[in-house]
């Protein structure tokens, strides 16, 4: 493994990965045997991340701020702050590397949690396998939400409505097929609200992203642990496989206008509901974690 103090390298035969310290964020998944990259490059004019780290919350709070045992803690920005932190980092193999953030006066001050949080990053052949482990400081009940967030660009000389999604694609190799999914979708605010769920049709697991696809809604969240993979297709092959078994949540956005990229989200945790003003402990999505434990998942990211 190359490193820089900033930038992390993990290479092999078919794929060049890079993670930052900043944020634990993977930036660079480049496919040798295709020539390109296949994650976002973070153009500032359109989009300035690649595959940020959503802890310890998914989505906005209601009006920038939530409630914990009755006192208000301010949290204005979405996704929480683990994703625009430095991180250090403990481990730097060939083939995986990983770092740790830990709370401090300043999270604590708009997140009254003590704890750990590990980002790892394994690479295996064409497969990205990405971990999390949150582990709790203190004697008390933690709560928190965690998600993974990366964009994968639209290949040059293509168009996002060249692009069909697959999804649940073990079983549609055995023949069965989804026929539809539930979605729920954001307000204009950002927030969680049921008069805009719907439900996807798909035809044999897939569907085409026509141009009418994100006019619909321009995130889909697709709740009750539906979907454990999802990939986009191109030309009927897979580009990019997110692998995400059990994780309760999967959500697809890409930007306005242009569409230059695909996120594909997973999820444990959800955007505050419309007007949700209840403890934290009661909001959507919320994970208990007791003291001094631990949890952890991961999920994979598969080019090709």
């Amino acid at each position: 493994m190359k490193a820089d103090g900033t930038l992390f390298t993990l290479e092999n035969d078919e794929l060049l990965v890079t993670v930052a310290r900043h944020g634990a964020e993977l930036t660079r998944i480049f496919d040798k045997k295709a020539g390109r990259d296949v994650l976002w490059g973070a153009d500032p004019a359109v989009w300035d991340r690649h595959a940020p780290v959503l802890f310890p919350f998914v989505g906005k709070c209601y009006e920038g701020r939530y409630i914990y045992e009755e006192k208000e803690y301010q949290m204005p920005t979405q996704h929480g702050f683990a994703r625009d932190m430095e991180f250090e980092p403990v481990l730097c193999d060939l083939d995986e590397c990983w770092f740790k953030l830990k709370d401090t006066p300043e999270t604590f001050e708009k997140y009254p949690f003590h704890f750990e949080l590990e980002i790892g990053h394994r690479l295996e052949g064409r497969t990205i396998t990405v971990m999390w482990k949150v582990t709790n400081l203190d004697s008390g009940e933690m709560l928190f939400m965690m998600g993974g967030h990366p964009a994968f660009q639209v290949p040059e000389g293509r168009s996002i409505y060249d692009y069909t999604f697959e999804f649940n694609r073990e079983g549609c190799r055995k023949g069965q097929f989804q026929e539809e999914l539930h979605y729920l979708a954001p307000t204009s605010g950002g927030y969680e609200s049921e008069e805009l769920a719907g439900t996807l049709s798909l035809q044999d697991g897939r569907v085409e992203l026509t141009k009418g696809f994100f006019d619909t809604a321009l995130t889909y969240m697709f709740d009750d642990a539906q979907v454990s993979s999802v990939s986009l297709l191109l030309d009927g092959r897979p580009y990019v496989t997110m692998g995400c078994d059990d994780f309760p949540y999967l959500a697809v956005w890409t930007i306005e206008d242009t569409h230059p990229f695909v996120c594909l989200e997973p999820w444990y945790g959800i955007c505050a509901s419309e007007g949700y003003k209840g403890e934290l402990k009661d909001r959507k999505g919320i994970i208990s974690l007791p003291g001094w434990e631990s949890w952890s998942k991961s999920y994979t990211i598969q080019v090709g």
